[in-house]
């Protein structure tokens, strides 16, 4: 049986969103039940929409006591003192039991250069700590240059789309700190592709709740034509050992 850990979640109410999907925890651990997902990372939509500390605050308070939720904070570099600096951040990080970050430069308007974040990259660099950001918030040539820029960072791409399997074959095979979530990478034998040309320790599971679908997301790993080893790595291996490298 393939144990599932999903990569990808997003809790909270949204100020707006589509009827029916899940928002809360508890409303998301009953689709993670239906669809065979042990566990999630999470982040706050409030950290999307709104401020970033407040929702990596309102984190603890959304998903209560459960264990089933590992809970991944929003950041930025900081200017004007909006956000922590990289060694204040880590260490609140380390008391908040939060072993992952996610970054969206284009939707809180700054630039992904060294002059930019470079110094929040060699803080996590120095920790392991993986750095999560959607591709809608990046260009193919913003995603090279992170991979060279940040070698020791590693970076994994969520929802990739189905039709840029020729711009990140390129990538991947040069920047070997990129990952790629599988959440809507759903075109013919496009995880079979990765896994073979590749690794399969290229890839990790997501579903891209709330808006994403976790059944979907869950048979995209368990239909694909790879075995039965590749399929428990994507599905919960390549994430724990990425979130067990973490050294805060």
């Amino acid at each position: 049986m393939i144990n599932f850990i999903d990569a990808n979640c997003m809790v909270g109410k949204r100020m707006h969103s589509l009827e029916g999907v899940p928002q809360t925890a508890e409303e998301m651990q009953a689709v993670m039940d239906r669809s065979g997902i042990s566990h999630a990372i999470v982040y706050h939509c409030i950290a999307l929409e709104s401020d970033i500390v407040m929702g990596n605050g309102c984190l603890d308070e959304e998903i209560g006591t459960s264990n089933r939720f590992i809970k991944q904070w929003v950041v930025m570099p900081s200017f004007f003192e909006e956000f922590y600096q990289p060694a204040q951040l880590l260490e609140k990080m380390k008391q908040n039991h939060v072993s992952s970050v996610r970054m969206m430069p284009h939707t809180h308007g700054y630039s992904t250069k060294p002059y930019s974040i470079g110094k929040l990259m060699d803080a996590f660099a120095e920790c392991n700590v993986p750095v999560f950001i959607t591709m809608n918030q990046l260009s193919f040539d913003d995603l090279y240059a992170l991979g060279t820029n940040y070698p020791a960072v590693k970076f994994v791409i969520c929802e990739p789309g189905y039709r840029g399997a020729r711009q990140y074959a390129p990538i991947l095979e040069n920047c070997k700190n990129i990952y790629l979530e599988t959440s809507n990478y759903c075109h013919h034998n496009g995880i079979k592709d990765v896994c073979r040309t590749f690794g399969a320790e290229r890839l990790i599971f997501g579903s891209g709740m709330p808006n994403g679908s976790a059944t979907a997301a869950t048979s995209i790993v368990r239909y694909s034509d790879i075995s039965e080893e590749e399929k428990m790595a994507i599905a919960s291996g390549n994430i724990l050992k990425l979130l067990e490298e973490v050294s805060l």
